[in-house]
């Protein structure tokens, strides 16, 4: 039976949730030793991904990436967090930001399987569709 990464990953989490960070570190030494020796060290970008992903969601955290056509204030990305923990019942919410004059105006959130799009960019193409039917 094939082990896949997902699996592993559930594995390492099981194995360091609780302990002190000196055991932390042993066990994530033994992980990936018996990774090399099962020849699976190819493995390990997809462990390290579903492994965030996993302790993301055991502790009510939601990865969050934000476009704006402009750089956002301290503030803005504050409201941001509060909207999406509203929306989404986590309890955190980690934000990376990116600029894309491209957007024209407004934003695009994606967080999880959803995707928020509040961009002029979209609502021009979306206007543009509607006038050619």
């Amino acid at each position: 039976m094939k082990i896949t990464a997902k699996q592993f990953a559930l594995s390492l989490y099981e194995a360091v949730t609780g302990k002190p960070a000196a055991q932390v570190k042993s066990v994530i030494k033994k992980f990936v030793e018996l990774l090399a020796e099962k020849n699976m060290l190819s493995l390990a970008d997809k462990i390290v991904a579903q492994f965030v992903k996993i302790w993301n969601e055991k502790r009510g955290i939601v990865e969050t990436e934000v476009v704006s056509a402009n750089n956002l204030n301290k503030e803005t990305i504050k409201l941001l967090k509060n909207y999406i923990i509203k929306l989404s019942g986590v309890k955190e919410v980690v934000v990376d930001v990116k600029a894309n004059k491209g957007l024209l105006s407004g934003v695009i959130i994606r967080y999880g399987d959803r995707v928020l799009d509040g961009s002029l960019k979209t609502r021009l193409e979306e206007l543009k569709s509607e006038l050619i039917k």
